[in-house]
């Protein structure tokens, strides 16, 4: 199928009069906080979008689809959970496959030069996808929705903290010294994290032995494979619990766990709250918002049951 080129972009571009210019997506609301502006938007389906540029810059957090985003310098794919960071003036391109809904803050530059002199502005576009992201990316998407004064002062801290995320992970040594084949491995488990993975056909799928992968994954990554797809596992709930009113046996079922209970325990591992209480953190504890679209979700006997790995 043929992609329509449109300008538009998951990113929010201003005018002089500080509006939102014309995009195709569809602009579901925004409010202006100090120094930034948040606004959620939805885009369709099946879109390329050719190279351009934003004066301001811009933080993405991907509520619901994924996009692919090029430059001169590389790509990345952004899916569910995901927060980018775009400079202002970066020159790049997009591909959106699926439904997209995004929340956007965006800044003027120079605003945040003050910033910039304690080195949590990145220089360069980067993305997460952490654990750590997506729970302040989702306690904010939770405050921008409040529209209350005390949430002003927490959209605020949120978005520095968010920054300070974008800052460390820029930090981390040898992020770029990943053999290709790793690499490859990586995006494996993070593409496919609700199959039923398994560590033989991955080493497979790349080329090598599977006690190589093993040593090798855990020696970059900092943890083995089992532990990055349980990880992955528990962030994809934390956005289901965050933006939808699942149950939470569905929820575990949708993300491959064996039982609610399995689902509840990992989660306070990590996350080191309960899903019930990380829901209500997220502001979902008195029923969905009235102006907030809801989640595609569809079983459809898509959604493995396995512990393989887990």
């Amino acid at each position: 199928m043929d992609f329509q080129r449109n300008q538009v972009t998951p990113c929010i571009a201003f005018g002089d009069s500080k509006t939102e210019s014309s995009l195709q997506g569809e602009s579901l609301r925004s409010r202006t906080v100090g120094l930034f502006t948040l606004s959620e938007h939805l885009y369709p389906v099946k879109m390329m979008l050719s190279k351009h540029a934003h004066r301001d810059t811009c933080i993405t957090f991907v509520i619901e689809g994924a996009f692919e985003e090029r430059y001169s310098s590389g790509s990345i794919t952004c899916r569910s959970g995901a927060v980018r960071f775009l400079p202002a003036g970066e020159v790049h391109e997009n591909r959106i496959d699926s439904r997209l809904r995004c929340l956007h803050v965006s800044a003027d530059p120079a605003a945040l030069h003050e910033l910039d002199r304690h080195s949590v502005v990145p220089e360069n576009p980067v993305h997460i996808n952490g654990l750590t992201a997506t729970w302040l990316a989702n306690r904010l998407y939770a405050e921008f929705s409040r529209q209350d004064r005390g949430s002003a002062v927490a959209i605020e801290g949120l978005v520095l903290e968010i920054l300070a995320e974008f800052a460390r992970s820029q930090a981390k040594p040898g992020s770029m010294l990943l053999p290709r084949w790793l690499r490859q491995a990586t995006d494996i488990v993070e593409s496919r994290f609700l199959e039923p993975l398994r560590l033989a056909d991955i080493a497979a799928e790349v080329g090598v032995h599977y006690v190589h992968l093993s040593r090798q994954f855990h020696k970059y990554n900092r943890c083995t494979i089992g532990d990055l797809i349980r990880r992955r596992r528990v962030q994809h709930a934390s956005h289901l619990l965050a933006h939808s009113q699942t149950s939470l046996a569905e929820i575990a079922l949708i993300c491959g766990f064996s039982d609610q209970s399995h689902l509840s325990f990992l989660f306070k591992r990590y996350m080191g709250v309960s899903p019930s209480k990380f829901r209500a953190l997220a502001g979902l504890e008195t029923g969905p918002l009235s102006d907030q679209p809801g989640l595609n979700i569809d079983l459809g006997g898509k959604c493995p049951v396995h512990r393989t790995l887990v």
